[in-house]
């Protein structure tokens, strides 16, 4: 993880107003433009890699310059060595992704996430500083919503890049290449990610708030769709379910400090056309929280995470 990439992308350029209205079009549908390869037209090899990486974007994102979005909630346990794994907060997110095709096989695929808590068990948003009791350490801590973003990933026929300053993910010019299953009728398309770079949050400046000197995650995400939409070469976008694990160090709001152990989380949720779709509550709550990221043509132009968000709000200490 570094400053161009957050926890969710490394599980992988701005767009203008025109893009927002493909966003939100409902149907997954898209005619194949004129000049595109035959290849394109015909049943995807996935053994290959433009198989493999039209199958991915388009279950992630889209094909053809687009605006879809990706709902997802889920929970953040806290696992310290010889105590039980304890469950401290919800969280729920929105990320719009936006997708320019740039080249027959080039595509800029872009994402602006936004997130908030909630109570366990599908409780009430947490307000405003409101604060929380921390299972582990019986302590009064305040979890902060957060954003983070963009994020933009370069997606080719070779592993993607992301287009960004310290990148972490080096062009080593290997094959596009994700493993993938059919069952049923579903593809599966999994990606697995582990990251360690410097931690924004130093511990020698934030000794309780910092998990280390680096942030450490691992990520496991999946993807599926029907296999017959992925195939279909009028679909460029197919609907999508999505499920996402990972452990990482000790979110700065946790006040952990170096405790031993590791956050678990564990989210689900599904693609998007249209933010109608979205839980409305949700959505209502997310204009009062992160009103930026309902902003067009792009909600924010600066890369920001929670580390950083954390460290502006508390720098004065």
């Amino acid at each position: 993880m570094t400053p161009r990439i957050s926890r969710r992308a490394a599980l992988a350029g701005a767009g203008v107003s025109a893009l927002v209205g493909a966003g939100t079009a409902r149907s997954a549908r898209a005619a194949e433009p004129a000049g595109a390869r035959a290849s394109r037209r015909a049943p995807l090899d996935l053994a290959t890699p433009l198989g493999n990486v039209t199958a991915y974007l388009k279950m992630r994102a889209s094909i053809e310059t687009q605006d879809v979005y990706f709902w997802f909630t889920g929970r953040l346990d806290l696992a310290v060595p010889g105590e039980p794994v304890r469950p401290i907060i919800e969280v729920a997110s929105l990320i719009l992704r936006r997708t320019e095709r740039v080249a027959d096989l080039a595509w800029n695929v872009i994402d602006w996430e936004a997130s908030m808590y909630r109570h366990l068990d599908g409780g009430a948003w947490l307000e405003a500083d409101e604060p929380i009791v921390n299972p582990h350490t019986g302590r009064k801590v305040r979890p902060m919503p957060y954003r983070e973003g963009p994020v933009r990933f370069r997606f080719t026929d070779q592993e993607p890049r992301i287009i960004g300053s310290r990148d972490v993910m080096p062009n080593t010019g290997k094959p596009f290449s994700y493993p993938w299953k059919v069952v049923g009728g579903d593809l599966y398309m999994v990606k697995s990610s582990y990251i360690r770079a410097p931690n924004w949050l130093q511990p020698v400046d934030w000794p309780l708030e910092s998990s280390g000197k680096d942030v450490v995650v691992a990520a496991h995400s999946s993807l599926k769709s029907r296999f017959a939409d992925v195939q279909d070469p009028r679909v460029a976008s197919a609907p999508a379910d999505f499920a996402y694990t990972a452990t990482s160090g000790w979110l700065p709001w946790m006040q952990m400090g170096a405790t031993p152990g590791h956050v678990v989380w564990a989210e689900s949720g599904k693609k998007l056309f249209s933010l109608d779709e979205a839980p409305p509550d949700q959505v209502a709550r997310l204009r009062q929280v992160h009103p930026a990221w309902f902003a067009r043509p792009e909600p924010w132009p600066e890369f920001t995470n929670m580390y950083l968000q954390y460290k502006e709000k508390y720098a004065v200490r």
